[in-house]
């Protein structure tokens, strides 16, 4: 039979294997579930497909119309004829300008292609962040917990020892109040970090239920594009290509709208049948010719239309790099600075509030210092590594946001907020 210790050892092991196998996502597996089937995602391929799809038809003729007509007529002496005409008619492309249409029509759907590419980079830049934010409020909220439990430790030491004449009240009610701070704090983080998975959720496809426990990653950089490789080739990303591919989509539109001085003529051919079913039946033929005079209206509308897309096109390419090479050299500062100082907060307070931690701990043991010592060290610490966490999620939003003004590819190697 086993004994009541065994059974509680086996019931904790049972508990600590359950909190193990409880599900994790880790930045990678979101982002890569937000683009793979998010609904944005979706939205960004269908608009694609729909640019696509109007350049189906392009550089097609126009169909023939068959038409057949009865003509019938009763003479002077009763006797009554009729004429059937059956014919069909084709207009007749020559100028060109077909081909002109199809090759603008692809252009704007590889310019689409191009604004889809930009929409899913803009995708995983807000999926980085949504990610980064909740993972930074779910390590704030750890962080305050651990903090709480050490204070009520503290706080019963305390009670005993006020019990026991060995503490002043004072110093009881000073760490009752620390405690109520960590809680009021808790309870402000714990609904941040709802409000921030929700954001987190909202980019995932329907149906996938909560969001499960974040996994954060080793603390690595990410690895940042050259500045001077990123200004030299600034033109191919993807939304400064989509302009690019507007405004030859433009000027090959002027150029067809451009033909319309060249007549389309339009062919009509057929046979004419006499008194169908009747002795004097006879057959013969039609053709003819409609050839349109492009005197007044010679698709000038169509051109100008055109040719203020390109202009329009070129100008908001010129703005788009201008601007771009502007903010990329204030992000390159930007992250620089979030770095160096994450880094300097890491250096010159993260390690020394820790080792106050240690020294007030080992202080206390020697008897040279009081619990208020250990609360004071312990708010150092708390205070110290809830910086850390706000200074990490800043440092990967600058890092993202430059690699969106870079047009980075999106498989890139992710981070995760350290702790």
């Amino acid at each position: 039979m086993r004994s009541p210790g065994r059974l509680l050892t086996l019931l904790l092991l049972l508990a600590s294997g359950a909190a193990f196998a409880q599900p994790t996502l880790t930045e990678r597996e979101y982002v890569e579930r937000v683009l793979a089937s998010g609904l944005d995602a979706r939205v960004a391929e269908g608009q694609a497909a729909l640019s696509r799809a109007e350049a189906v038809g392009a550089r097609r003729w126009a169909n023939p119309v068959l038409e057949w007509q009865r003509e019938s007529a009763r003479l002077g002496g009763g006797v009554r004829e009729t004429q059937d005409i059956v014919m069909a008619s084709m207009p007749l492309v020559l100028s060109g300008r077909l081909g002109l249409e199809a090759q603008s029509a692809e252009q704007g759907a590889r310019a689409a292609e191009a604004r889809r590419d930009f929409a899913r980079l803009r995708l995983w830049n807000e999926a980085t962040r949504a990610f980064s934010s909740a993972l930074g409020a779910q390590e704030r909220r750890a962080i305050l917990e651990d903090s709480l439990m050490a204070l009520r430790r503290l706080e019963s030491a305390i009670a005993a020892q006020e019990k026991a004449g060995e503490a002043a009240g004072y110093d009881h009610l000073r760490v009752s109040i620390e405690v109520a701070t960590v809680e009021d704090l808790l309870r402000g983080v714990a609904l941040e970090e709802r409000k921030r998975k929700a954001e987190a959720l909202r980019l995932l496809p329907p149906g996938s239920g909560a969001l499960p426990m974040l996994q954060g990653a080793p603390r690595v950089e990410r690895r940042l594009p050259p500045r001077e490789e990123v200004l030299s080739v600034l033109e191919a990303r993807p939304d400064v290509r989509a302009w690019e591919l507007e405004a030859r989509s433009a000027e090959l539109a002027r150029r067809a709208a451009a033909r319309g001085w060249i007549p389309e003529p339009t062919v009509n051919a057929g046979a004419q049948l006499l008194d169908v079913g009747q002795p004097s039946a006879a057959t013969g033929y039609v053709v003819g010719l409609a050839l349109p005079l492009p005197l007044f209206q010679h698709r000038q509308g169509e051109a100008a239309r055109a040719e203020a897309r390109r202009v329009l096109a070129e100008s908001q390419r010129a703005a788009l790099l201008h601007a771009t090479r502007i903010q990329l050299e204030a992000a390159y500062e930007e992250v620089s600075g979030r770095r160096e100082r994450l880094e300097r907060h890491r250096a010159t307070v993260l390690q020394r509030t820790e080792e106050l931690r240690r020294v007030a701990e080992a202080a206390y043991r020697g008897g040279s210092a009081d619990l208020l010592a250990l609360v004071d060290a312990e708010r150092a610490s708390r205070e110290a590594r809830l910086a850390a966490v706000e200074l990490s999620v800043s440092a990967i939003e600058a890092e993202v946001d430059l690699l969106l003004l870079a047009g980075a590819p999106v498989a890139v190697e992710p981070r995760s907020t350290p702790r």
